[in-house]
């Protein structure tokens, strides 16, 4: 009688497992890139705008599909520190920072998503990653914020899962899971503080990503 407690605790810690490595995914890659927006990564430049163009991304479940527009311009990425841009080799050629785009050197027809539409020869201030560019404004941080919040909701909610085997089809309900997990009261006020202000973050941020 006791095998399917147990299987059903097994697969409670699973699905407590797999909400953990998502958390620490999802979360641990966006707060990294969160760092670009202090100038602590990345390299500091203007695009000179050539043309904007949307395109439509699918987006929803596969009843609810809506098209989404995406709005990228492509122009010519100046990076900031110009005196290292044009550096040439003995033999007349340029140096293999500067054709990757670092150091302050030009990369021709960079893209980004802008979110709007911009005049011929607009100039915009973005960073450099290692694979493309961005725009650094408001709404970015406060969705990197909201990212954040909700991978950090779900790491909660994992490790919850795996002390307590909750999650299974046939496993504990709510309550007795919230009773069972190990540590008391102690483990419990942690787990329920750093859910909430996680939440909390996340629903505030979405807000003001909306206002904003």
């Amino acid at each position: 009688m006791r095998r399917p407690t147990r299987l059903s605790s097994s697969e409670g810690r699973v699905v407590g497992a797999g909400l953990v490595l998502a958390g620490l995914f999802f979360g641990g890659m966006t707060a990294k890139d969160m760092g670009y927006a202090n100038g602590h990564r990345g390299d500091a430049g203007t695009p000179t705008i050539q043309d904007c163009r949307t395109q439509f991304d699918r987006a929803g479940s596969s009843r609810h599909r809506h098209a989404r527009p995406v709005v990228s311009c492509t122009g010519t990425f100046r990076g900031d520190r110009e005196d290292r841009n044009g550096r040439e080799d003995r033999n007349g050629r340029e140096d293999r920072n500067d054709r990757n785009g670092r150091d302050g050197s030009t990369v021709e027809d960079a893209t980004v998503e802008t979110g709007a539409k911009f005049e011929p020869g607009k100039q915009l201030a973005v960073q450099k990653t290692d694979h493309k560019v961005v725009l650094i404004d408001e709404q970015w941080i406060w969705r990197s914020l909201a990212i954040v919040c909700v991978s950090l909701c779900a790491l909660v909610a994992g490790v919850f899962c795996l002390l307590t085997g909750f999650g299974a089809r046939r496993g504990p309900v709510f309550r007795d899971a919230w009773r069972r997990v190990p540590g008391g009261t102690a483990v419990r006020a942690a787990l329920a503080g750093t859910g909430g202000l996680a939440a909390l973050g996340a629903g505030a941020a979405l807000l003001v990503d909306g206002i904003v």
